[in-house]
């Protein structure tokens, strides 16, 4: 029953900011031409979550475990969720992903918080609540860091693409990034198996590396 209930409250709480998450994607981010503070849509994410939050927390008051539960369950959802709208702002510009990147972070800044939104003395979040939101946040940054990569040669782009992307390979992600920045089809076909190539070198590379060892 606990279980149901926190996930009701998750819900509850996505939906709230969820209208938020669909401006965002609505927002012409290959027009823009300066970058500024937060966008509306990051400020109204974060009042839902300053209003939302401390209600859950006073109410799950005698029992943090719960309370911390629910955060760890509602960090790791949002944050999938947002990566998803963000892959559907397209195409983008350099002005656009860079404050795209700048939303992103003041996003993090909150979540990683989220545990003690709005108390005055805040208290430490569990290292597991922390390494979800920097792990799954860090994606959405190093996203974003790929569309302001330079596309000079596909060679040096795909090397920067699996720098940043941590070696991941999965064709679908490439695609949506390669969206992001508005290459067009012919030219991401050619991109996507020089993806592959590159990718099967590394895995190549380690397996040699551990048969050494």
């Amino acid at each position: 029953i606990i279980a149901e209930s926190i996930q009701i409250l998750i819900q509850d709480l996505e939906n709230a900011c969820e209208p938020a998450l669909t401006a965002m994607t609505k927002l012409s981010w290959q027009t823009i031409e300066t970058v500024g503070d937060q966008s509306l849509y990051v400020t109204t994410i974060i009042n839902h979550l300053k209003t939302i939050v401390p209600v859950i927390r006073n109410h799950l008051g005698s029992s943090r475990k719960y309370f911390i539960q629910f955060c760890t369950t509602f960090v790791d959802s949002f944050i999938k969720k947002f990566i998803n709208h963000l892959y559907r702002c397209k195409p983008i510009n350099m002005i656009g992903a860079e404050q795209l990147l700048l939303d992103t972070h003041s996003l993090k800044t909150v979540l990683l918080d989220l545990p003690s939104i709005n108390l005055t003395v805040s208290r430490k979040p569990p290292q597991n609540f922390t390494k979800i939101v920097l792990k799954n946040m860090t994606r959405a940054e190093m996203i974003l860091k790929v569309v302001l990569t330079p596309y000079d040669s596909a060679r040096q782009f795909v090397k920067n693409y699996l720098q940043l992307m941590n070696n991941d390979g999965d064709i679908s992600s490439f695609q949506k990034v390669l969206d992001m920045k508005g290459i067009r089809k012919p030219e991401q076909a050619h991109l996507i198996e020089r993806l592959k190539r590159e990718h099967a070198a590394i895995i190549a590379s380690h397996q040699q590396q551990i048969q050494q060892q």
